[in-house]
């Protein structure tokens, strides 16, 4: 009678935590977040993501309240991400590239064209600044002789 109520007690037990929620925290992760030109997050942006060399979608979702999108690949190699931002005056569609290691980790990926040629066109600017400057001092000098 005492091992019938001892059974009986562990499966009341076991099914207690049938319906439970767990959780864990596993790394690997690749987080993707979309914004605006000014830095203000766009939500509800659709994302596709591909693994290498695929045709169907390893996943789509919609970007969060703060623009961030996450996904888990279960390989290494090059994955294409999709953004699509519906607006007002049609969509707005960025077709990228992330390159993933052995160590599930991002190693390169590539970026807007901006921040790409931001150095570039930094120098530049600064050039043609000092240029600008150099020709305003010589006429300057030039009107103040006459």
């Amino acid at each position: 009678m005492i091992i019938r109520a001892i059974i009986t007690a562990l499966l009341l037990n076991l099914s207690a935590f049938a319906h439970g929620v767990f959780y864990e925290l596993v790394d690997g992760a690749i987080g993707v977040r979309v914004t605006a030109p000014n830095n203000i997050a766009i939500s509800d942006a659709d994302i596709t993501i591909y693994a290498p060399e695929a045709s169907l979608p390893f996943t789509k979702g919609k970007t969060d309240v703060n623009g961030n999108f996450a996904f888990m690949p279960d390989s290494h190699g090059q994955w294409r991400v999709v953004i699509n931002v519906g607006s007002d005056h049609g969509a707005h569609i960025k077709d990228f590239k992330i390159t993933i290691d052995e160590n599930q980790k991002v190693k390169e990926f590539e970026k807007t064209p901006y921040e790409r040629y931001m150095k570039i066109l930094s120098v530049l600017g600064l050039l043609l600044g000092l240029f600008g400057i150099i020709v305003l001092l010589k006429n300057r000098k030039k009107d103040t002789t006459k």
